[in-house]
């Protein structure tokens, strides 16, 4: 009984464990997007300016 009891929490932390790894890689994913995009106004507001 006891050593389900150890499986079904281990399975329960690499549950928690891949849900944080997941949110991790999302929220790294959005912030390079926000920086390529700011990046890229920029360089259109830049462009213009010249013209």
């Amino acid at each position: 009984m006891g050593a389900q009891l150890d499986v079904k929490m281990l399975e329960g932390l690499m549950i928690i464990a891949v849900v944080i790894v997941f949110g991790l890689w999302q929220f790294r994913s959005l912030r390079r997007d926000r920086e390529e995009l700011q990046r890229r106004k920029a360089e259109r507001e830049k462009g213009q300016d010249q013209r």
